[in-house]
């Protein structure tokens, strides 16, 4: 008898285990799911029993962004009494830009009396859905910018200009959202009952290049992804602040090809922003080698932006070389706080006494603030 009620208890222990374990049923829910850095979201987990059995002991794994980042997961152990269910909800700050697959990864069971401990792994699932969080990059407003030339509607330069029209009149077209009024023809628009704005000439203005580099920063992971979100989010601000001055601006990236954006309107800033928030970094070309390949380009432009997180010897040769030119370079690099590269910012300090604007922007700052108190 001893012998059978423990042989019963052992079958009760294992179909019990593995009724939970393959029939689990479970809800998980991200509000919202597409955020911008900073931002907060709240991951919701629900596990139900709709059995007429108690589940005595289950661990579920799951993932929030900084779980992905660093390969880890969180834990929930919880035990569920028949036709009951169980929730928890973390909410948590979306502190770096990206693409992430959240949620419960992995289950494990155990039987009421401790015989057996069985897991699944869900990602191998073919019915298992992950969450997905976008966190786009927040979007910094510069005050200003060491541009050499601060164009008008269609001019060189602003010293230059000695007339109320900057600059001829190309065509006209109609009145677009974020439009300055200043180029709105106000006698075309009255007689047509239509707002028309006017389209300069711009073929002899020099244009803005601004490079971003996209190969891996060497360092842990973490250092890793807050190096390129800070990246991003200073070349953002920069398109921003370029655009929104309807400045000629063309954002040259390269990764295993070259790709190029081009605007010149505030409206052509969603392009930008689009492509921003979703470039990987996984580039092949290291910066030296991408101003190498566009240094003949570069030669017709009138200012160059670099974002890079990797100073050496041959960027600043380049640079002062370029500064000798008609091109007017300004460097931004990002470092992590705890490194401390003495070569890299005694370049920095020469380049600024030869009149090329540096700037050294750590993964915990904000550009908007370096530029203030520098500027």
């Amino acid at each position: 008898m001893g012998f059978a009620v423990t042989v019963s208890l052992i079958l009760y222990s294992i179909i019990t285990s593995l009724l939970v374990l393959y029939n689990l049923n479970y809800l998980q829910n991200l509000n919202p799911s597409v955020v911008t850095k900073g931002s907060k979201t709240t991951l919701r987990l629900e596990l139900h029993n709709n059995k007429p059995i108690i589940f005595p002991y289950i661990k579920l794994y799951y993932q929030t962004p900084e779980n992905v980042i660093l390969g880890s997961s969180k834990e929930w152990v919880i035990y569920v009494f028949p036709f009951t269910n169980h929730r928890i909800e973390e909410e948590f700050t979306c502190v770096l830009r990206g693409h992430f697959s959240l949620g419960i990864i992995k289950v494990e069971v155990k039987d009421l009396f401790g015989f057996f401990t069985f897991s699944t792994n869900l990602t191998k699932q073919y019915n298992h859905k992950p969450l997905s969080l976008i966190v786009h990059p927040r979007v910094l407003l510069l005050s200003n910018l060491p541009l050499p030339h601060l164009h008008l509607e269609g001019v060189l330069n602003k010293e230059f200009s000695s007339v109320e029209e900057p600059a001829s009149i190309a065509d006209l077209r109609l009145y677009r959202f974020a439009d300055p009024l200043k180029k709105i023809h106000w006698k075309v628009s009255a007689k047509l009952q239509e707002i028309y704005v006017k389209n300069y000439e711009t073929n002899t203005q020099p244009q803005i290049f601004v490079l971003m580099e996209t190969c891996p920063f060497s360092g842990d992971v973490m250092t890793r992804f807050k190096v390129e979100d800070q990246i991003v989010e200073c070349t953002t601000a920069i398109t921003h602040y370029v655009l929104s001055k309807n400045l000629p601006l063309n954002l040259v990236i390269y990764r295993k090809n070259r790709l190029h954006l081009s605007g010149r309107e505030p409206q052509d800033f969603e392009r930008f922003y689009g492509f921003l928030a979703s470039i990987p970094f996984d580039g092949t070309f290291t910066m030296s080698d991408v101003l190498e390949m566009e240094f003949a380009a570069l030669s017709h432009s009138g200012s160059l932006l670099l974002v890079i997180h990797h100073m050496t010897g041959s960027i600043f040769n380049r640079l002062c070389i370029m500064k000798q030119s008609s091109i007017h370079p300004i460097l931004f690099l990002v470092q992590p706080p705890d490194l401390d590269n003495v070569n890299s910012i005694i370049m920095l300090r020469e380049l600024n006494e030869k009149g090329i604007p540096s700037f050294l922007v750590r993964t915990n700052e904000r550009l908007d603030e370096v530029m203030e108190a520098i500027l």
